[in-house]
């Protein structure tokens, strides 16, 4: 039997635990079509007399193996030898190891649950989804002056209010996770806080204002040369995976604050 330092490695669709124990480093798996190719550090065998500092790098292969010889493929008859129980319990197969150092043996791995759950990949996936803060725009624009008891339009871009999703799979476990915009929230820097249910209408500058009407604004009634406003937009989390399983994950809100400035509209006199 041979030493792998490692917690479990894939073998052929099974979580598997290690062929021995050992404080090993530098594994990798890859597949082609005889399995998976399991690549690491390999600790001496007892009686060996390979140097324990070091180790040397070892590629094996695990393919299933048959003791009537029919089913693996043409492999012919190994004896699994003493390290291996007569009688395995519970469920899982026999497969043959080939290594490139020589090493080739007979190995019971038993079936073990799968390494990750397909919720956990939803939560790993829901990480990965790109939501920054929100780009809000303004009618009047920011760096112009609002007016006191005209309302100040907030909007966002075309694009912003639409649900991201991110998919992973490990062997046959896959998840989907999905976040959706769900509400826009505005502290408007005057005590007032509103919220809306969209992304707010965008103010088209070609049509007149008296043909316009605003889904998020707000009316300041008094000037000030600074309101510090705050507008959050909150994600509500699903996903969806393998097995028919699926549930919701915890909400995200990112913010952005920027300045607004009031004034009082001055009234225009004419001599007539």
């Amino acid at each position: 039997m041979f030493a792998y330092g490692m917690t479990y490695v894939l073998v052929a669709g099974l979580a598997i635990a290690p062929l021995g124990d050992g404080d090993g480093d530098g594994v990798g798996v890859s597949s082609d079509y005889t399995g998976y190719i399991i690549s690491a550090k390999r600790l001496p065998r007892p009686g060996s007399q390979t140097p324990t500092g070091k180790g040397s790098k070892v590629r094996c292969s695990y393919q299933r193996w048959f003791a009537d010889g029919r089913e693996n493929g043409g492999l012919e008859f190994v004896d699994p030898g003493s390290n291996l129980s007569s009688e395995p319990t519970g469920k899982g197969a026999y497969y043959l190891v080939e290594c490139s150092d020589g090493y080739r043996d007979v190995v019971w791995i038993k079936k073990r649950r799968d390494a990750v759950t397909p919720e956990q990949l939803a939560r790993r996936a829901y990480k990965l989804i790109p939501i920054a803060p929100p780009t809000v725009l303004t009618a009047p624009p920011r760096g112009q002056n609002g007016l006191v008891g005209l309302p100040q339009w907030f909007f966002l871009p075309d694009g912003q209010w639409a649900p991201k999703s991110k998919r992973l799979h490990i062997g046959a476990v896959w998840a989907a996770a999905t976040a959706t915009p769900e509400r826009m929230t505005i502290s408007t820097g005057d005590g007032q806080t509103l919220t809306c249910d969209g992304p707010g209408t965008a103010y088209d500058i070609t049509r007149p204002a008296d043909q316009q009407s605003s889904t998020c604004s707000h009316t300041y009634q008094h000037p000030a040369s600074a309101y510090r406003v705050t507008v959050s937009v909150t994600w509500s989390g699903t996903w969806r995976g393998s097995g028919g399983t699926g549930g919701t994950l915890p909400p995200i809100t990112k913010s952005v604050t920027f300045p607004i400035r009031v004034i009082e509209a001055q009234a225009l006199v004419t001599k007539g």
